[in-house]
């Protein structure tokens, strides 16, 4: 069956029904065991591979032979948005291939370096301290999404980006309008035209001035010489700043319930040295993993994955949710285990693609939950529904509001006390 073939009886509907805020929706569990690949469904009658377990999540992503590409024969859509993307024939660094792919990711990589984003340990730290002092001063019980998880990663982006953050509310609407999963392509196609201008003007802007906050350095080093026009550079800032607050935010929220609900691994991390911080960071990311939204792929040349042979014009759909819940990789791999080597997780893709700041989201997670645990030792969920037991659908169970709408996992809100 090609991948715009009518479906049979084996096609299955990729899973996104969750019973735990924490864990991927059950049914992958599932899909792993079964032998090969199946099909699943995509928009416009497509019937793309799935793939589930991590072995080959992880070949996949690093194979040449898959086209991130929207217009490569059988590129599965999954949401209005790639429709949208698809249809303006939206170019950006996220949807193109090798040697292109590389040329772009170069031009930004000295910004998001190890080196760069530690060398901004102090600024993000004042930020943590600012914005916990928010958090205190409002006083008890508050959201913690609202006053913490949402503005820390999006004041550090805007710190390093050169973005006003008092614009903050205005491109944070955009951005979720603009990952809805189930929204119209129209509205799609306005929120990213809005988002699109501002960041315009804000370009412009940054051409005429000195400064060293990343936009200004790639006005200068790019656009002044024409290496690239001012399209792409307002879509690299796009990408930029909606990838700096978006996953990064989700994961403070969710990571901040899921220690509440496993205090025993709360007081490990507390006590632990600056390297079992790290490693617990890396087990959250494995752990939670937001993006729900698959990876998607279009297959360019002959290969065989799981003793499946793919051929160009069929799509593929990778969950890295998933993957990183595969007991073949991981020992026990739905407990949450700070004390684990999870390094190898595939929360940040693999490959080419591999995300861009994924030092600055480490470093942003780490000291985040060390300064919150430390500032507010009695931090506690405002609610009767701390061991999340029963957790059923995902608006208003018990105080929780879980947005099942976007590309991203996460709270929309979580009411929390002290």
């Amino acid at each position: 069956m090609s991948a715009d073939q009518p479906e049979d009886e084996t096609t299955v509907t990729y899973p996104t029904a969750r019973t735990c805020p924490f864990d991927p929706p059950a049914e992958f569990t599932r899909l792993r065991a079964l032998p090969g690949l199946p099909r699943t469904r995509a928009l416009e009658n497509a019937h793309p591979w799935l793939i589930t377990r991590y072995e080959d999540a992880k070949a996949v992503l690093a194979s040449p032979a898959f086209s991130a590409r929207l217009d490569s024969p059988g590129f599965p859509l999954f949401s209005p948005g790639d429709v949208q993307q698809r249809d303006d024939r939206v170019e950006s660094l996220i949807r193109s291939d090798d040697p292109d792919h590389l040329t772009r990711r170069r031009r930004l990589t000295r910004h998001f370096t190890v080196k760069r984003v530690h060398a901004m340990r102090e600024e993000i730290q004042q930020v943590i301290d600012s914005t916990l002092d928010d958090l205190l001063d409002a006083g008890s019980p508050a959201d913690l999404v609202a006053l913490v998880a949402r503005p820390v990663p999006a004041r550090v982006i805007c710190l390093l980006l050169g973005v006003p953050y008092a614009d903050h509310a205005f491109f944070q609407q955009a951005a979720a309008r603009a990952l809805a999963g189930d929204a119209d392509p129209a509205d799609v196609r306005i929120a990213l035209r809005e988002l699109g201008d501002y960041l315009d003007v804000l370009v412009q802007e940054k051409a005429r001035t000195s400064g060293d906050d990343v936009l200004t350095q790639l006005a200068r080093d790019l656009l002044l010489p024409g290496t690239v026009d001012r399209a792409e550079l307002v879509n690299i800032a796009m990408t930029l700043l909606v990838a700096g607050f978006e996953t990064t935010g989700n994961m403070i929220g969710l990571g901040t319930a899921l220690f509440l609900r496993h205090p025993e691994q709360r007081d490990l991390f507390m006590s632990g040295d600056e390297a079992l911080g790290a490693n617990a960071v890396e087990e959250l990311l494995r752990y939670l993993s937001v993006a729900q939204h698959p990876r998607q792929l279009a297959v360019r040349s002959e290969v065989t994955v799981a003793g499946c042979p793919l051929s160009p014009g069929d799509g593929v759909l990778i969950s890295l949710p998933s993957a990183n819940r595969d007991p073949q990789e991981f020992d026990s791999p739905d407990a949450f285990d700070i004390g684990r080597t999870a390094r190898g997780h595939l929360a940040f893709s693999h490959g080419t693609h591999q995300c861009l700041g994924q030092a600055l989201a480490r470093l942003e997670l780490l000291l985040t939950f060390r300064t919150l645990f430390a500032r507010v030792p009695t931090l506690r969920l405002a609610d009767s529904s701390e061991g999340f037991e029963g957790f059923e659908g995902f608006e208003g169970f018990e105080g929780f509001d879980v947005n099942a709408r976007s590309r991203v996992h996460g709270f929309n809100s979580l009411q929390v006390a002290w």
